[in-house]
């Protein structure tokens, strides 16, 4: 698969104190991948997930009070227990493509990887996002946007961390 041309990069590792097996379990399955996925405080409900090259997965992130907002992930390449990769954005209800309900200059779509490598019954959790497809105005915004990108995946991937403790 190829890379984004984009040269703004984040990028972020995680050793998780699991097996790469479950790890990977809690990437590749539905229920799984609701409990702990977004920002911390929001429940995941998956309207469709098709975890295989070229499939969907759509799902509404909702806060106490809030009305639901939308995302999508539609994933490009898969390697069993090794490495995913997806194009990640907000969405409407119906799964489309909407612009992020926070600023007009959020790139569209994110290209992000994610690979899996195992260190002594561990699992190295490696994400890299880069914008895809991105207009000048919306790189700048993605670069300055990394303050949050730390705290909103860090959260995240704290989540997962609770999550395999749990199964």
């Amino acid at each position: 698969m190829q890379q984004s041309e984009s040269p703004i990069v984040f990028e972020l590792d995680r050793l998780l104190d699991a097996p790469r097996e479950r790890v990977w379990a809690a990437w590749s399955q539905a229920d799984a991948l609701a409990r702990w996925w977004g920002p911390q405080g929001c429940t995941v409900t998956s309207h469709r997930f098709e975890f295989r090259p070229g499939g969907f997965f759509h799902y509404a992130m909702t806060f106490a009070g809030l009305p639901s907002m939308w995302g999508r992930f539609m994933y490009r390449e898969i390697v069993e227990g090794e490495r995913i990769a997806w194009l990640n954005s907000f969405a409407n209800e119906h799964g489309g493509i909407a612009r992020a309900p926070f600023n007009d200059a959020c790139p569209m779509e994110i290209e992000n990887t994610v690979t899996f490598t195992e260190e002594d019954g561990k699992t190295r959790l490696s994400l890299r996002a880069t914008p895809f497809g991105a207009t000048p105005v919306e790189l700048s915004f993605f670069d300055a946007l990394r303050p949050s990108l730390e705290q909103g995946f860090g959260g995240t991937f704290e989540q997962l961390a609770a999550y395999l403790k749990r199964v």
